[in-house]
């Protein structure tokens, strides 16, 4: 009986202690199931798809190769990739950077004892006056000094160059600063002539130039700016840079940009006020012009296509922020066209009389060539200097004197 009493009180002692096992194993599992799991929301998807097609999906971060492949706008870019973008068509790529690889950009430049050369010849020597300039005449460079500013210059110039020519840029900002570069290296005679004889590069800056400015960031030049501000300072008191795009102007003109396949000469041609441009970029624009038409037969062509149509509307806007363009373009008509003294030649253009206001006031007839009298007259009334008063008197005599000329009519 004692052994029995003694098993009966020991049962309760062992459920209890089974009961007590059973809720410490439930506690953490509830516990456990309590917290929410990492993967409920917490973290992005690995893929991104935005149709139904999986084949369409890719992963949300970018899975580099040793080979270029094309980054979507919205995935994320592991850090230390060599990335690129095409100016042209806006896409991205990337791939595993490699730290010793050869930068394509410097492919083909002579490197001698850690300095670059640009085409010298080096049997060449050249006495330099005192006081010249940092670079001398076509042809030759001054060879820069080891780890000197020369060198360096030398390099970005052949960085942005090949840029251009590829169309294919490290990122915005580097081509920014690349074009910045070559801007300012464009007013030396040599590296404006390197410019002007590369075909490729001359298209590629022509088709940046007809770019329209869109939405600019406060402080930041438009790429069509630039490009215009190249090209006006490769041109400008360098007819042998001028010479080697007269060489191939109907070639360029004919010429299609990669943006949209359009000629580059409906990107030349085209109304610069009167499509959202700043008038920042058509003062550069006209520049570009002025120092095209030194050379004859570019000046044929710029008149039998209407080119002094486009200068015309310039002298539209009344806002002040136009006055500088809109001497730029008094001075080149003067120069050009009106000033013998300037080195214009006579008798090519005005052509034909003076339009009345009637006429110049129709939106339809507003640019004609006859109502340039009636829109430089408008520059003399807004005060815009003495170029218009210059202008108005000096084109008043050239329509007496060339409509006396037999056969000098319309183009």
């Amino acid at each position: 009986m004692a052994s029995a009493r003694s098993r009966s009180r020991s049962l309760p002692i062992i459920f209890a202690l089974f009961l007590g096992l059973l809720l410490c194993l439930a506690i953490p599992a509830a516990a456990s199931a309590s917290q929410p799991s990492p993967q409920a929301g917490s973290e992005k998807p690995d893929l991104i798809c935005h149709t139904s097609n999986p084949a369409e999906c890719y992963p949300r971060v970018f899975e580099p190769t040793d080979e270029f492949q094309t980054v979507h706008d919205d995935q994320e870019l592991p850090n230390g990739l060599h990335v690129r973008l095409n100016i042209w068509t806006g896409v991205k790529e990337a791939k595993i950077n490699v730290p010793d690889e050869i930068n394509p950009a410097l492919e083909g430049l002579p490197v001698d004892q850690a300095v670059v050369l640009v085409d010298q010849e080096q049997s060449e020597t050249i006495q330099v006056p005192k006081g010249a300039p940092k670079y001398d005449s076509i042809g030759k460079v001054k060879e820069p000094a080891p780890g000197g500013e020369a060198q360096v210059e030398a390099i970005a110039f052949m960085e942005t160059f090949k840029q251009l020519k590829s169309g294919v840029i490290p990122s915005d900002e580097e081509f920014y600063h690349g074009l910045e570069g070559l801007e300012e290296l464009s007013h030396d005679i040599y590296y404006g002539l390197k410019i002007t004889e590369d075909a490729d590069v001359v298209k590629a800056l022509f088709c940046l130039m007809g770019t329209r400015d869109g939405e600019v960031t406060q402080g930041v030049t438009p790429r069509g700016q630039q490009a215009a501000a190249i090209l006006a300072g490769a041109l400008s008191n360098n007819p042998s840079a001028l010479n080697e795009v007269a060489k191939i102007w109907t070639d360029l003109m004919d010429s299609s940009c990669p943006r949209d396949g359009a000629p580059i000469r409906d990107h030349f041609y085209y109304p610069m006020a009167s499509v959202g441009d700043s008038p920042g970029k058509v003062k550069a624009v006209v520049s570009v012009i002025n120092g095209l038409i030194k050379d004859g037969n570019i000046r044929k062509h710029f008149l039998a296509n209407k080119g002094m149509k486009q200068l015309l509307g310039v002298l539209f806007p009344e806002g002040e922020e136009w006055a500088a363009a809109q001497r730029k373009v008094g001075q080149l008509v003067l120069d050009t066209f009106l000033d013998e003294d300037m080195g214009a030649q006579l008798g090519q253009w005005p052509r034909g009389q003076a339009s009345g206001d009637v006429t110049c006031l129709a939106a339809e007839t507003s640019s004609d060539d006859g109502c340039w009298d009636y829109h430089v007259e408008r520059m003399v009334r807004l005060k815009r200097g003495q170029w218009s008063k210059e202008l108005q008197k000096r084109l008043t005599a050239a329509r007496k004197t060339n409509s006396k000329i037999p056969g000098h009519g319309e183009l």
